[in-house]
């Protein structure tokens, strides 16, 4: 599932990667493949894609295909009291082909297809890791640019959940869509670390806040 890495370079992880830049009904454009693209990428570096969804798994293999940097992941990222189990992954076709709203919570797809109920959902059993041992795995020697987090719905938690201590990120670009009123209690924990939001982050669309290390 997940790969131990110990290289010198630069990582770039994407918590949530989905379909990458292929899928249609985003016009296929994903701001952290556009922001990684960018970038001139050096044989040491790293790209952590890491997607739950094997319904995604070919399309980001085709996304990153010219990149060698690149390692997917499928598998999900929850709070560490979540960890230990394999954890229902909740969807519906009516999302398909990519599943854009997919969730280890169900509510989370129900909101965003209110005429459902929780027996319409497809759902299937993921692997799960939290985020801090999944940096470790994937990261460690590198200095991280950017950790881009899009988890449907336990962005917050998985945040909150997290001690930054010893990781080298420079970083961290996360959707502000589902934060609610817990956007204050995020800024206050990323503060401990010298992270202050400094605007829009990287989701082509604006849906993402960015913090930086002063």
């Amino acid at each position: 599932m997940l790969t131990l890495h110990h290289a010198a370079g630069t990582s770039y992880v994407q918590i949530g990667a989905g379909a990458g830049d292929q899928d249609s009904r985003a016009e296929f454009r994903d701001g952290f493949t556009e922001y990684v693209k960018q970038r001139s990428l050096g044989p040491m570096d790293r790209v952590i894609l890491v997607e739950p969804n094997p319904r995604n798994t070919v399309a980001l293999q085709r996304c990153w295909q010219a990149h060698g940097q690149a390692h997917i992941h499928q598998c999900g990222v929850v709070p560490r009291d979540r960890v230990g189990q394999r954890l229902r992954f909740y969807s519906t076709p009516l999302d398909a082909p990519h599943y854009q709203v997919a969730s280890f919570d169900p509510q989370h797809v129900l909101r965003h297809y209110p005429m459902l109920s929780l027996h319409d959902l497809d759902h299937q059993d993921i692997p799960v890791v939290d985020l801090a041992s999944l940096l470790v795995l994937t990261t460690a020697g590198t200095v991280i640019d950017i950790l881009g987090l899009d988890i449907e719905g336990l962005d917050a938690d998985v945040i909150l959940d997290t001690d930054f201590t010893g990781f080298d990120i420079q970083r961290i670009s996360v959707e502000h869509l589902h934060l609610g009123d817990r956007r204050h209690d995020i800024s206050r924990h990323l503060g401990q670390w010298g992270f202050q939001a400094t605007g829009l982050g990287i989701d082509h669309n604006g849906y993402d806040i960015l913090f930086e290390r002063s």
